[in-house]
């Protein structure tokens, strides 16, 4: 006798869980994920995925729709560089691992498609990040220091996006690549950090470091993998957030 769908839920939560919980650790600690992190859980999700097709479980359609989503969701994102290959990976496992909307009692909105859900809830627990990195440069700016004393020209918009996606830190606390990536560069502040060349970004804070700087421009440091793991762990408590908040405003 096939063991109920809700019991095959709790070991696949269990092991995104184990799988997220590492990666996020690895990623705060380092910022270097290896591949076996994401391809051993996928490939234990897989099987489990066999084998609900086989006793009825799941379709080949729904395991269909919610992977062939989060492919695309991440080729595009990886087009766009937008995330890193660790973020897109984890994406995709979480994806094989949960090819369903779980079958548990949830607090707030049930998933329609749980792998979109997933992306949702990241991205809203993402904006934590942004408000954590607001706190931290008001503090700064709240002591006296000019948080603009190099870019007053820069646009007001600039400005509020900096206050919200970079942090204002001490050049000597500066830890450089994979850790800090620079957004003020050849004299220009800007928005999105340049993650794809490490060489690139420690010449930039050689030369901030150079003229003089005390303080430097650099990205919010969390890692997504971290709000990642608050969005799952919100999906299989909670639901959908952002289904939730909508179906308040009909």
């Amino acid at each position: 006798m096939a063991p109920a769908p809700v019991l095959i839920d709790y070991l696949r939560t269990v092991l995104a869980l184990g799988m997220l919980g590492y990666a996020a650790y690895k990623d705060l600690k380092t910022r270097e994920i290896y591949d076996t992190v994401w391809v051993i859980p996928a490939a234990i999700g897989l099987i489990i995925d066999v084998y609900e097709v086989y006793v009825g479980y799941l379709t080949l359609t729904q395991a269909g729709i919610s992977i062939g989503f989060m492919v695309i969701l991440s080729g595009v994102l990886w087009f766009l560089q937008l995330f890193g290959e660790a973020d897109l990976i984890a994406f995709v496992a979480l994806a094989i691992i949960h090819p369903r909307t779980p079958d548990f009692g949830f607090i707030g909105y049930t998933p329609l498609l749980f792998t979109f859900t997933l992306v949702a809830n990241s991205a809203l627990s993402g904006l934590l990040t942004a408000f954590y990195s607001l706190f931290l440069n008001l503090k700064v700016g709240s002591s006296g220091i000019d948080l603009f004393e190099r870019h007053e020209k820069v646009s007001s918009l600039k400005k509020l996006g900096l206050l919200f996606t970079g942090q204002y830190m001490k050049t000597k606390e500066v830890k450089g690549p994979p850790f800090e990536y620079p957004l003020e560069v050849r004299g220009e502040v800007i928005l999105k950090p340049d993650i794809w060349d490490d060489d690139k970004a420690k010449n930039d804070f050689r030369i901030a470091r150079e003229k003089g700087f005390y303080r430097v421009w650099v990205s919010a440091t969390l890692p997504y993998i971290v709000n990642l793991l608050v969005g799952y762990v919100i999906a299989v408590v909670y639901g959908d957030i952002l289904f939730s908040i909508m179906s308040r405003m009909v």
